[in-house]
């Protein structure tokens, strides 16, 4: 079972700065309102799975990976 919360949200920014896209960048890549995205990234905000699905895509990430990778979130 996947737990969706604040901490996946904050995994979903701490991979985008790992990357080093913008989050206009990455909004724009999967297709998401910038809004929406900073709501996520915030933990205001919880993704539904189908945007887990797009954003791990835009970070070039599985979603287990984005979901089960909490321990290096800082």
């Amino acid at each position: 079972m996947i737990l969706i919360n604040e901490t996946v949200c904050k995994q979903i920014a701490y991979n985008r700065q790992k990357r080093k896209l913008t989050q206009v960048e990455l909004a724009t890549n999967v297709g998401m309102n910038l809004k929406h995205l900073l709501k996520i990234e915030a933990g205001s905000k919880i993704p539904r799975i189908n945007e887990l699905v797009q954003l791990a895509a835009g970070l070039d990430i599985s979603i287990d990976e984005l979901v089960n990778n909490v321990s290096t979130t800082p």
